[in-house]
């Protein structure tokens, strides 16, 4: 059995329509709501799914704390996260479950989907939904030739990985609990797959949620940098990328310059494919946002690892 546990904290404008999507989909399936004691519109739609579902409550202290809740609420041999803002495919489920059936090395898998941004839709939201579309993997289904993390809204893995490599961190509260989990298991000798589903991930809509989201993000990475720049598995992850070898293996200083490259590579990308003066300033603005993040963040929380 597949369980698949969704995290939410005061998602009431996404979290009826993720549940229907999960509650859809194909395949036997428990599903497990980890609920930080929302304010809004949120028990009343848990209490609409009331018999599907099951609810525990977490007090809202970091994510790595509440997916630990969630999973050693749940019975299933297969852990499937999906966000409250996302929706799942039919399939999404059967194809994960296929996937971990077939590779039984496979511990981890990175799962792809799409952003469904409009003509209406803001130019965060568009630029979001460039930006994802830019790093999807070609290959529908694959185990990786190169060491790789599964990142997303949808990272599913074995229980039994869970249980070797202890859980997800659970400092810091945000970021980057999906690498260090995926690089403990890489440690343990399992491999990542990566797997192409037709399921959506909702972006931020405005430029407040995209930089608190980017400045989260920053502080997760430097933490995640700090523990783990040194290990030998962490080189192998960087050292196919070209620019990598200037830095002499120093992960500190290739993260800060690759992040202050980015507008000059993927930025510029975006303007000439957009047409868009403004797609190009936001992009600049998240890049340098997360940046800060990250500076902000190695002389703070990362000062415990």
């Amino acid at each position: 059995m597949i369980s698949v546990i969704v995290l939410s904290k005061n998602n009431d404008d996404t979290l009826d329509e993720c549940l229907r999507s999960i509650i859809e989909s194909e395949g036997e399936k428990e599903i497990i709501v980890v609920d930080a004691h929302s304010t809004d519109g949120t028990p009343q739609i848990l209490r609409k799914y009331r018999g599907k579902i099951k609810v525990v409550y977490d007090e809202g202290k970091g994510i790595g704390i509440a997916r630990n809740i969630g999973v050693k609420h749940s019975k299933g041999n297969i852990i499937c996260f999906v966000d409250a803002d996302a929706r799942v495919s039919k399939d999404h489920f059967t194809k994960i479950k296929k996937f971990f059936n077939e590779h039984p090395e496979v511990g981890v898998l990175h799962v792809t989907y799409t952003v469904r941004a409009t003509a209406n839709s803001s130019i965060v939201e568009r630029m979001e939904d460039f930006l994802r579309h830019s790093e999807e993997v070609e290959s529908s289904k694959t185990v990786s030739s190169e060491i790789t993390l599964a990142t997303g809204c949808f990272m599913s893995f074995r229980r039994k990985v869970f249980d070797e490599v202890g859980g997800f961190w659970e400092f810091p509260p945000y970021g980057a609990d999906d690498l260090d989990f995926s690089m403990k298991a890489l440690i343990k000798g399992w491999r990542v797959g990566i797997i192409e589903t037709n399921s959506w991930h909702s972006p931020r809509t405005k430029l407040l949620e995209l930089f608190k989201e980017m400045w989260g993000w920053g502080k997760g990475k430097a933490c995640w940098v700090k523990k783990w720049r040194n290990h030998p598995l962490t080189i192998k992850i960087f050292e196919n990328r070209r620019s990598f070898k200037f830095f002499g293996k120093n992960v500190l200083a290739y993260s800060i310059v690759a992040c202050l490259a980015s507008p000059l590579v993927t930025g510029l990308r975006c303007v000439s494919r957009n047409k868009s003066l403004m797609f190009y300033v936001v992009f600049v603005l998240r890049q340098y946002v997360y940046l800060l993040g990250f500076i902000y963040g190695w002389f703070t929380w990362a000062r415990r690892f």
